[in-house]
């Protein structure tokens, strides 16, 4: 029974993977999240912390508020909000890098611990060797675009002085911070990186984000040249474009912009302001950034916001670096397991860990001159953009994929004179080859423990639905081989009746009741 369950299960996935017409161009690990995002744009998202990174919550006064039924909250956390989530990995101190990342969710969804957003963290600490923050801000219709901005500065006035486990390090100088945030995150994040000179507070070292929703006016180009679309006829399905924001441009546009709107409080005047929708920060704005480091999808409708920010930013000569991956999706890089598959998904990995990279090489160039506190402009104006196309063939990329490189140089000084930041584990670079988790189960500082049950749904190896199909392509198969040996016997019959079987017709079938006779005298 089991080897009948296995042979329905993979004629079933092959079934699948043939009328999604992937087989070929793209990754197993790939095609298993498109079935899975396509069903339920909400799943799949990784579930496992690593063992080495630990956490605690912070309570910083003035940040509570609730998200209760009785009050108009969209969240379905409810109840007392406002803890801050802070992250840090083995031998961080008060000199450790330090991160502010702000959740995305449109406004109006998810928390540190909400979304994943936990297990994101963790895998960022980690790579990073930094202490990340994620404030759970007041959440729109609640919280405006003003007062989520302002909720982010308090957190990164606080994450100033403190550091690992909420310590006070206020004695010491801050060593390199950065902002981070992903898809509406990042605008706001963004938002608060501008304010930051005007506020008086620490510059930031640098802004990383992933999927940013930077234009809130959802104007930008890709909305249209990378619209979801469905190829369907008797051969099988080709999908092309953004598989999570599906449906024709206008309607994409229309919706994203009514959710800028709810953060504007109905202004629309604001989804061009050069401060809350940063895509349209004005040159002596974009003289004030540091370096920046984009992740995205090729194909999703935001790919212009990151694209078009990137190369105005960097004609105001910003240092920028981006890693764009075809193919995938909005916010892939919290699908490193790979929905579920049991395969690693390299390109939310590489995403992830070339942001370690720039937190890292940033930091470690910036300990080692002590009087500078970020990197000077780049005379190269335009962003160092890399493109990561998949090899179908062992889920690979094409070429092998190493780390970021800033290129740059740090100032070789005597260990007495800076401690080296923690080095970023290497449990989650960028390999020529994914890996499978269950690799990791015996070693403690790679493996992967899951805080929670997995849903059911990314466990089990055959999902129920492909099950399903497979039993009814097999009953169907079955009923017409029943229909055609009940018309083979018909006819059988019916010619042997008349006398007219072909002679090519064996002994046996012509005369089969004087062949039995024969037998049973003998």
């Amino acid at each position: 029974m089991a080897f009948w369950a296995a042979l329905l299960c993979m004629v079933a996935r092959a079934q699948q993977a043939f009328n999604l017409d992937m087989k070929g161009y793209m990754p197993d690990a790939t095609s298993y999240c498109y079935e899975k995002l396509i069903a339920d744009p909400l799943c799949c998202k990784d579930q496992r912390i690593p063992l080495s990174v630990r956490h605690v919550e912070i309570e910083r006064e003035g940040a509570e508020w609730n998200c209760d039924s009785g009050i108009e909250c969209n969240d379905d956390s409810k109840g007392s909000r406002g803890n801050d989530l802070l992250w840090w990995p083995p031998g961080s101190d008060c000199k450790t890098p330090r991160v502010l990342f702000v959740h995305g969710g449109g406004w109006q969804h998810h928390g540190p611990k909400e979304a994943a957003y936990d297990v994101f963290a963790a895998k960022l600490s980690q790579v990073s060797g930094a202490v990340i923050m994620v404030p759970d801000y007041l959440l729109v219709p609640l919280g405006n675009f003003m007062s989520i901005t302002e909720s982010l500065l308090k957190a990164w006035d606080y994450l100033a002085t403190h550091g690992p486990a909420g310590d006070d390090c206020s004695a010491a100088s801050p060593p390199p911070m950065f902002v981070a945030g992903d898809s509406s995150g990042a605008a706001s994040a963004l938002s608060m990186l501008l304010r930051l000179r005007d506020q008086g507070l620490p510059t930031a070292s640098g802004f990383f984000a992933f999927s940013p929703w930077m234009n809130l006016a959802c104007d930008s180009p890709t909305y249209y040249s990378n619209a979801f679309s469905l190829v369907n006829d008797a051969s099988g399905k080709v999908m092309d474009g953004d598989i999570l924001f599906r449906g024709p441009p206008k309607n994409v546009s229309s919706s994203l912009r009514q959710l800028a709107l709810k953060y504007f409080q109905g202004d629309a005047t604001r989804l061009k302001d050069p401060l809350y929708s940063p895509f349209h920060a004005t040159e002596e704005q974009l003289d004030e950034l540091p370096p920046i480091y984009l992740a995205v999808s090729g194909s999703e409708v935001l790919t212009g916001d990151s694209m078009i920010f990137a190369q105005r930013a960097a004609v105001r000569g910003v240092r920028v670096y981006i890693s764009m991956f075809p193919g995938m999706w909005h916010g892939f890089p919290q699908y490193i397991e790979g929905c579920g598959s049991g395969t690693e998904l390299w390109q939310g990995t590489t995403a992830l860990s070339h942001a370690g990279d720039f937190v890292s090489q940033i930091a470690s160039y910036l300990r080692s001159r002590p009087n500078l506190h970020r990197l000077p402009q780049s005379g190269e104006k335009t962003p160092r953009t890399n493109v990561y196309y998949p090899d179908p063939e062992g889920a690979k990329p094409w070429s092998f994929v190493g780390e970021l490189n800033l290129g740059l140089v740090s100032q070789v000084m005597p260990p007495e004179a800076v401690a080296p930041p923690p080095p970023p584990s290497k449990s989650f670079r960028a390999r020529e080859a994914p890996k499978s988790f269950a690799d990791d189960d015996q070693n403690s500082e790679l493996s992967l423990v899951p805080p929670r049950a997995l849903p059911k749904d990314v466990v089990i190896d055959c999902p129920q639905d492909t099950m399903t199909g497979a039993v009814m392509s097999g009953m169907l198969l079955g009923s017409l081989c029943m229909v055609g040996c009940l018309t083979g016997a018909a006819w059988y019959l019916s010619r042997r009746a008349h006398g007219e079987l072909p002679a090519f017709c064996p002994d046996f079938l012509q005369h089969p009741l004087e062949n039995y006779k024969s037998e049973v005298r003998s």
